[in-house]
């Protein structure tokens, strides 16, 4: 959607969040494992024409997918329009796999945001691993004044579908994802991997793509003026190639050495079976403590002045894991996964 016409949910231009799998003719193998429909968004049943052009209206958005909250942008080199692939209303970048991809507003200062949504080609199984991936691109350049990057970009799972539509209440913020990035994505000419695994406490059928956390919870970084030398404090991100798989080979992941190279916070690794490594990128103040999804405390330690912490986890139970600790910047958390 256009920034002027955001609070009317009028399709504008917001930058593109995306998730997909590796879609190689002489691999088929990621195809068959991934359960994310249309995931680079090449399939459309026609060419966006004008009217509309941006918003994700039922002639301007790729198949399968729909909007959840707001209104997401679908870019595409099919049409030479401000929604096209390299060049749009945000600038040029080229996709990331094939000839498109999907942009949204993912940190506004009024919690607004916007995001796209699919129903997975099969439920996932409850108490069942699942590797999910996608890459992430910041938009910075264009005529839309979007001025930084932001973190928790990601997916969250969910068993009942929700299409927003016009005056219809926003998808709901739940500060949670499954698989989400804690980094701020700033990277405005490449595209950032953002992957990880999760155990699915329910049969879910649907996946929604966006920041589903609020602003209190968000980082953000600022990258640059808008064109006219102005500061707005606003994030919009490309996304492209989507990945979930029951199989950790089914999907890009990132590796050992991609996570460790430039780390300035997060996990490794991601799954993880017997050592882990959480790096803070600063000092920490206070407690770190680690819980399981029902809340309950699980390991707990003094971090003052630590920016760095190993973990034995080799004896504890196969899940889901939340590591909480305290920054300069306020409450802080990383999400693990502990397989056999």
């Amino acid at each position: 959607m256009l920034l002027s016409k955001t609070r009317n949910r009028w399709p504008g231009a917001s930058a593109s969040l995306l998730l997909g799998c590796l879609l190689f003719v002489a691999s088929p193998r990621c195809e068959a494992q991934n359960l994310v429909p249309n995931p680079s968004f090449e399939q459309i049943d026609s060419c966006p024409g004008i009217p509309p052009v941006l918003g994700f209206l039922p002639n301007a958005r790729p198949q399968h997918w729909y909007s959840a909250s707001g209104s997401p942008d679908y870019f595409s080199a099919c049409e030479d329009s401000v929604a096209s692939v390299p060049y749009n209303v945000f600038g040029y970048q080229e996709a990331f796999d094939g000839q498109a991809y999907t942009g949204m507003a993912t940190f506004l200062t009024d919690e607004y945001r916007e995001m796209a949504a699919v129903e997975l080609l099969s439920p996932l199984i409850t108490g069942e691993t699942y590797y999910a991936s996608f890459y992430a691109n910041a938009t910075h350049g264009g005529i839309q004044p979007f001025d930084i990057g932001c973190s928790n970009i990601g997916i969250l799972f969910t068993v009942d579908p929700y299409e927003g539509e016009y005056n219809m209440p926003d998808f709901g913020l739940r500060n949670y994802a499954q698989v989400y990035s804690a980094n701020v994505i700033t990277d405005t000419l490449g595209w950032t991997l953002v992957s990880g695994s999760f155990v699915a406490d329910s049969a879910y059928r649907y996946m929604v793509i966006g920041n589903h956390f609020d602003n209190a919870h968000t980082d953000t970084t600022f990258i640059g003026p808008d064109p006219s030398g102005n500061y707005y404090g606003l994030a919009y991100t490309l996304v492209d190639q989507i990945c979930v798989s029951p199989d950790p080979e089914g999907c890009p992941m990132a590796t050992g050495v991609i996570e460790l190279s430039g780390l300035s916070d997060g996990i490794f690794p991601n799954p993880v079976r017997d050592e882990l490594h959480a790096f803070f990128g600063e000092k920490v103040i206070g407690e770190i403590t680690v819980v399981d999804l029902l809340g309950r405390s699980v390991w707990a330690g003094r971090g003052d002045g630590f920016d760095h912490l190993v973990l034995t986890v080799l004896n504890w139970a196969k899940g889901q894991y939340i590591l909480n600790w305290i920054g300069k910047g306020g409450r802080r958390s990383f999400r693990f996964v502990i397989v056999e």
